[in-house]
């Protein structure tokens, strides 16, 4: 695979701007970061900050702020969606040298110019990478300053701390070095005693571990670069570490909408995704919010009433249901089977039932339905106020009654309602609160016909299929939301980046 086109764009046009820069570590697989599948680490003139700020919103990437514990000084995170995969990138962009232990970078090295100014030009991946004689340095400097107590500990234990990706991008260098220009760079960056060190671990991978030592040459000819005192330097590491910590608890266990990785600097969005059955609704949904969670905070949220997640005083109703789910199944996958068992259309949609007790389990369940919505609608508007991507599947809705979201005790489809006016009118009137004065931000309508539907999803009911394609078709939003309409006939992977674009535009 070659370089995404938002990626070659970019590099084009730092190219015509004279903007200098570097791709400065990992490039053993700089293939991976031109292809989208990990960040791009790049080193870029300051001086040139403003002209690249330009280039970068030119070219399609956005700036999205990371939240306090994990952010760093002169380290911006800057995002791009490729138009035609569909890829998030990550131009993970350095004015500075920012390195150290994680959830700190606590040593600023100021060697940006050095580094600059002996840049290789990577003709296969068109993009200035760093000279291997300074990338091997760095990569040990990174492992040096990477080290704590934990890591040393676990040596003690027989645990191997040079391994894996740092292992295969240190023979990845060596192949490529001259050793005797690194062992100068080493004298002139490092001192005699770090060179040292460094030609052994060059000559013989067994003096890797004397990086782990405290005090060893390369971490004392490093001291003077320190951002704090190293009191200051292991609080500030703690505090956030343990910050970082409780909102993922937070978000995880409690789905608290709290922010764990990076926000929009124009705030969060809520965005719903409608389609019937057969459009591919779930499949987009889940597909956009794993692209988008590789890098920013995605809330999904479930707004119907059917398979998803339910409030836990609606949960027990849930659970009351689920065995006549199960004999309709049986009922309809048998009439499948046999065309002498098969019925009609009208058949197989629910009956309205006049029994005191389905009215009762009706009222119980609307009514449970409208909290529950109410109480997930109140969550996401906190989640979007906090720079959150709320991503909800179905919405509230109060044009078509009786399903698609929308009330359920209203008179509907010819038949009076058992339940009191005043009943109807308040379920009506709730609905249509949420759908008008909390409305969604963007709207995908994912727009299938009843043929490809049924194709897809031959076990569901025909004329219930119809209905809900032309409900879909026939929703009205707020002239503050954006509704934007895919032909989900198309295959898959357009279907996803249309729709992927459709959030990308909105941000």
């Amino acid at each position: 695979m070659s370089s995404l086109s938002v990626i070659q764009h970019l590099t084009q046009r730092l190219h015509q701007e004279n903007i200098r820069y570097c791709h400065w570590k990992s490039n053993e697989h700089v293939d991976a970061a031109v292809e989208g599948k990990t960040d791009l680490d790049v080193l870029v003139d300051r001086n040139k900050k403003a002209e690249l700020q330009q280039v970068l919103s030119e070219v399609g990437f956005k700036y999205f702020e990371a939240i306090p514990c994990r952010k760093y000084v002169d380290i911006e995170d800057y995002l791009a969606l490729d138009r035609e995969t569909g890829t998030l990138v990550h131009f993970h962009l350095h004015y500075v040298l920012e390195l150290g232990e994680k959830q700190l970078k606590g040593y600023h090295l100021p060697w940006e110019e050095l580094l600059l100014s002996t840049r290789l030009y990577d003709y296969e991946h068109e993009i200035y990478v760093a000279n291997p004689n300074i990338e091997i340095l760095l990569l040990m400097v990174r492992a040096t300053l990477k080290v704590r107590l934990r890591d040393r500990l676990k040596r003690l234990t027989g645990h191997n701390y040079f391994k894996g990706d740092f292992i295969r991008e240190f023979y990845w260098l060596k192949d490529r070095i001259d050793v005797d220009q690194v062992r100068q760079l080493s004298e002139e960056l490092l001192g005699p005693a770090a060179a040292k060190l460094v030609l052994n671990i060059l000559n013989q991978e067994s003096y890797l571990k004397q990086l782990l030592r405290t005090g060893n040459p390369i971490q004392t000819a490093l001291e003077p670069y320190r951002r704090y005192h190293p009191l200051v330097s292991r609080w500030l590491r703690w505090s956030r570490e343990f910050e970082n910590l409780v909102y993922k608890v937070l978000r995880k266990y409690f789905d608290a909408p709290v922010t764990t990785r990076r926000t929009p600097v124009n705030g969060g969005i809520v965005v719903a995704i409608l389609g019937a059955d057969g459009s591919g609704k779930s499949t987009v949904i889940s597909e956009v919010k794993k692209c988008l969670s590789q890098k920013l905070d995605v809330l999904p949220v479930y707004l119907g009433s059917g398979d998803g997640t339910a409030s836990w005083f609606r949960a027990p109703l849930v659970w009351a249901t689920r065995g006549s789910k199960t004999r309709q199944r049986k009922k309809h996958k048998a009439a499948a089977a046999d065309p002498q068992l098969k019925t009609n259309d009208s058949d197989a949609l629910p009956k309205k039932s006049k029994s005191k007790l389905a009215n009762l389990f009706q009222w119980l369940w609307a009514t449970s339905l409208v909290y529950e919505k109410q109480g997930k609608l109140k969550q996401s508007f906190q989640a979007k106020e906090r720079g959150i991507i709320v991503i909800a599947d179905r919405y509230p809705q109060s044009q078509i009654l009786g399903f698609n979201d929308g009330p359920l005790l209203s008179s509907h489809d010819g038949y009076k309602s058992p339940f009191p006016e005043s009943l109807q009118k308040w379920e009506f009137e709730s609905y249509q609160h949420m759908a008008e004065k909390t409305p969604p931000d963007l709207v995908i309508k994912l727009n299938v016909t009843p043929e490809v539907a049924l194709t897809r999803k031959p076990e569901s009911p025909a004329e219930g299929v119809r209905k809900k394609v032309a409900a879909v078709q026939s929703l009205q939003f707020p002239a503050q939301t954006t509704v934007v309409t895919i032909d989900a006939t198309q295959p898959l992977d357009d279907v996803l980046v249309q729709a992927k674009w459709a959030i990308w535009e909105n941000l």
